[in-house]
């Protein structure tokens, strides 16, 4: 039984006739080259700059549009605390831009494939399921949880009017959290 266990099985293609082995998975993360451009997402429905600390200037990112930026550039904004990139809790939830590379925001801690973590964005999907909660308990606790930075408030008030939400309570609430008015004529 044990010479039967480190056996490992071999497969014969018949066209060649060559033994191939099994390819085992690599654990190793993906390296990152720092050189290369990120492509980065301003969350929000306003401007947003920012001093660069690996070259000279400002990045600047216009409302709900996508820059590249230089990976190396990114790490030193999230090492020198940027919120934009950091948000409320140092491991990106509530940030204000989104990084679409995952090997990027993995080695940032924003992502975490051994605890089964990613980074809390407020995106419409999660507006769609938010709304669509049976409970107002369960809306609330999700309002509460979810939807913290001004730009959270706007993203959350304007998928209401544009899903034109008919729900007193929770229109009300939304007022409340947001001090968004939800009329806006």
């Amino acid at each position: 039984m044990a010479n039967k266990e480190k056996e490992i099985i071999k497969e014969t293609t018949k066209e060649t006739n060559q033994t191939t082995l099994p390819i085992e998975q690599s654990t190793q993360p993906t390296p990152i080259n720092w050189n290369e451009r990120s492509k980065v997402e301003n969350l929000c429905d306003w401007n947003i700059s920012w001093e660069q600390k690996t070259s000279q200037g400002d990045e600047f990112l216009k409302a709900r549009n996508v820059v590249y930026i230089t990976n190396m550039e990114i790490e030193t904004q999230v090492q020198n605390g940027n919120t934009f990139f950091v948000g409320s809790d140092r491991i990106g939830s509530h940030s204000r831009v989104y990084i679409h590379n995952p090997a990027l925001r993995e080695h940032l801690g924003f992502d975490c494939k051994a605890e089964n973590r990613v980074q809390l964005i407020l995106t419409e999907e999660k507006c769609k399921e938010i709304f669509e909660l049976k409970t107002f308990k369960a809306f609330k606790k999700n309002i509460e949880e979810n939807v913290v930075t001004n730009q959270e408030k706007s993203k959350i008030m304007n998928y209401a009017r544009k899903a034109k939400i008919n729900d007193y309570e929770k229109i009300k609430l939304l007022e409340s959290h947001t001090s968004l008015p939800f009329k806006t004529d």
